[in-house]
């Protein structure tokens, strides 16, 4: 498969992410066990930003974090779960390319490194050859 194909390959993926992402989201709103995680997902993130908030502000008080209502900690949660998939499947797709390319890096490096061997064993047989025929021309 040329190069340009598997570019537009990995160029239609991460297009087609971005859809199939929102409807992830679409759905863990709607389904049950997807709303129980968007929402224990959203109020833990919730905690640690109000606490990491309150760390850097001068004064350093202990505040209560009062938890997200269920509306907006669904809707964090899907938020989060839907980008955490595009996050996950662009960086998988950037690793692949990654790996792909530096594969045929080394498998250039490697035909190369052949090459250049095949020519330096011509070289010393040419140079054998011709050592013998300046010994049967000498005699």
């Amino acid at each position: 498969m040329s190069g340009l194909a598997l570019k537009l390959g990995t160029l239609l993926i991460r297009q087609v992410t971005r859809p199939v992402a929102n409807v992830l989201k679409a759905q863990a709103k709607q389904h049950d066990t997807f709303k129980k995680v968007c929402v224990g997902l959203a109020q833990k993130m919730h905690r640690v930003d109000a606490r990491l908030r309150t760390r850097m502000t001068p004064g350093n008080r202990e505040i209560k974090i009062r938890p997200l209502n269920d509306a907006r900690a669904v809707e964090n949660g899907a938020t989060w779960l839907s980008e955490a998939f595009v996050f996950g499947v662009t960086g998988s797709v950037v690793v692949w390319e990654t790996l792909r390319q530096r594969t045929k890096e080394l498998n250039r490096r490697e035909q190369v490194a052949n090459d250049i061997s095949f020519l330096q064993s011509e070289i010393e047989s040419l140079r054998e050859k011709l050592d013998a025929k300046e010994r049967a021309a000498g005699k």
